[in-house]
């Protein structure tokens, strides 16, 4: 017989963020559709300018996909870089925003970057 367990999910509030990982959501869930930016930006953003990799770990492991758009962050370079789905899933969510992928780079990079608080 089959034992089911329920797990209650946190409350995602941008309101009141309290972890790193709930920092990182709060600015991602910022990104507009048809834009990126970086893990960089992103740790810039929440005063951690040297943990750009620690955000892409809390994005690895974000509970709140779709409501926080993880897929919408990329590589300083404009390479697509990890996705826990696979980089053609990635890939496949940023060209139904209009965000054009080529050879794992996104095209017209500088055009598409968002730059929190401009």
């Amino acid at each position: 017989m089959p034992v089911f367990v329920s797990f209650r999910m946190k409350r995602f509030s941008k309101n009141n963020p309290k972890s790193f990982s709930d920092l990182v959501y709060a600015k991602t869930k910022l990104i507009p559709r048809g834009c990126v930016t970086t893990y960089g930006q992103i740790a810039q953003a929440i005063g951690k300018p040297k943990a750009s990799r620690a955000v892409g770990n809390a994005l690895n492991c974000n509970p709140y996909a779709p409501i926080v758009p993880c897929h919408r962050v990329v590589r300083a370079d404009g390479k697509i870089g990890g996705f826990a789905q696979g980089a053609k899933a990635k890939a496949g969510l940023l060209a139904k925003e209009g965000v054009k992928v080529r050879d794992g780079k996104v095209v017209d990079f500088e055009e598409k970057l968002f730059v929190f608080g401009k």
